[in-house]
């Protein structure tokens, strides 16, 4: 009896630790806006680059506010294809941390010029293309598990 108390107890604790983990990639500046070293900013960008591994490099990343929900916007491009990531992150004592247990939503064109996301009861829930000249309006929304980002960043920061 007292074994599977231990058991559940030692389950309680890694689910607890996980669910916290995260890592600081930059600080808030007084204009709202994040600064990074250099080391951060290279970890996004590999990690953007191996998280997607078809060629599509990070060009520019800012954050947004959607609701009570922080997102690290990263914006990246592979040819005339463009695409906009939205990673919860937290900000605590104007530093901020990328988080293990994040979400990765992705919006991306194909034949859409550009494509944003749509915004719903203050919740990212979909793609919209903003184009009129478009050839179609169609954009690619898609929700991926963020501990994969997380890991790549982790572990470049931490090299």
């Amino acid at each position: 009896m007292i074994r599977s108390y231990l058991l559940i107890l030692f389950f309680l604790i890694v689910s607890k630790q996980s669910l916290c983990q995260q890592i600081a990639i930059g600080t808030i500046n007084s204009n709202d806006q994040i600064e990074m070293n250099d080391k951060s900013k290279r970890a996004l960008k590999v990690a953007y680059l191996r998280t997607f591994a078809d060629g599509r490099k990070l060009d520019t990343f800012y954050i947004n506010k959607v609701g009570q929900v922080k997102y690290l916007i990263l914006l990246g491009s592979k040819v005339n294809v463009k695409s906009k990531s939205a990673v919860s992150i937290s900000i605590i004592n104007n530093t901020v941390h990328l988080n293990a247990n994040s979400e990765m939503k992705t919006c991306s064109n194909g034949a859409c010029n550009e494509c944003n996301f749509f915004i719903e009861n203050n919740k990212v829930v979909a793609c919209k293309c903003e184009s009129n000249g478009s050839i179609s309006n169609h954009c690619t929304y898609k929700i991926n598990d963020g501990n994969f980002f997380y890991t790549l960043v982790s572990k470049i920061i931490e090299e």
